[in-house]
């Protein structure tokens, strides 16, 4: 499109979906990540040209690794990212770009570029992306926009919403941005919780919960979600993690705590009704 050169790096869900758009909006992109299947489906699929065997040479490096630890899913965990950052630090070309779509907690992108010594720019722009609705939830949706600096938000600006067509909102910090990914998921959590728990009062005291979520959802102003199989995936346990470290150092008490505990409990009531369902047809 440009000349320029993309390098994302980490090519799972949110790499891979940035590198099949950027690709498809004609930018040369390569990819890197530690799993050489990861590296080859992307290959494969066309979505990137080649691996990365070097962070030199490239104008914008997009950061899409995952911020969980590897022993624990729910558990937030960004040594991947700081090792990332010492690797750009000394081979990335001064100047260009570190965009991290990754979701990171509050001061994560500050201490980046203080690894780099500000030789290159630094935002955060927390990836939206709904894998289920590509069409309207896709890569291409209203993201936050935070930098470093002045000169990071419109190295960013002009990478994101000109180049990408990616339709940004600018905040005045970066810790604004930063926080809205975790915010955002600790609030659908606290949401599924709150079904969770309305259908665990149901069944316990023989109303029908759809009924119920049916007439409750008639006002304009509510909408109970669907209470299925317990919270999954990794983003919405390990976001609200991530928030609720930060909560603890500043209040004593918190609804994502009894969120988390709610949707546990709630699993063990999906178990105990189960196990009654398979007793009753023996």
């Amino acid at each position: 499109m440009n000349g320029k050169k993309v390098l994302i790096i980490g090519l799972g869900q949110i790499g891979y979906s940035n590198a099949e758009y950027m690709t498809m909006r004609g930018l040369a992109v390569d990819g890197y990540d530690i799993s050489d299947k990861a590296v080859e489906r992307a290959i494969a699929d066309e979505v990137i040209r080649k691996k990365a065997t070097s962070f030199a040479g490239y104008d914008y490096y997009i950061i899409c690794i995952s911020t969980h630890s590897p022993d624990d899913m729910f558990e937030p965990y960004l040594d991947g990212l700081f090792e990332i950052t010492k690797k750009l630090s000394y081979e990335a070309k001064a100047g260009a770009l570190v965009g991290i779509d990754s979701t990171v907690t509050r001061g994560t992108s500050e201490k980046i570029i203080r690894m780099l010594r500000h030789r290159l720019h630094v935002a955060h722009v927390p990836h939206r992306f709904y894998i289920n609705e590509k069409h309207d939830h896709g890569v291409r949706q209203t993201r936050v926009l935070g930098g470093c600096d002045i000169c990071c938000v419109e190295k960013a600006q002009q990478f994101y919403n000109e180049i990408l067509d990616i339709p940004v909102h600018i905040v005045n910090s970066v810790e604004v941005a930063e926080l809205c990914k975790i915010v955002e998921n600790s609030y659908r959590f606290m949401e599924i919780a709150f079904a969770e728990e309305l259908r665990m009062f149901c069944d316990r005291s023989g109303i029908s919960f759809e009924e119920l979520r049916s007439a409750v959802n008639t006002k304009w102003n509510i909408k109970v979600l669907e209470a299925k199989e317990g919270i999954g995936g990794h983003c919405l346990p390990k976001d609200s993690q991530m928030f609720l470290n930060l909560l603890k150092n500043v209040l004593d008490i918190s609804i994502i705590e009894a969120a988390k505990k709610v949707d546990e409990q709630y699993r063990f009531h999906l178990s105990h009704q189960a196990e009654k369902v398979l007793l009753s047809t023996n």
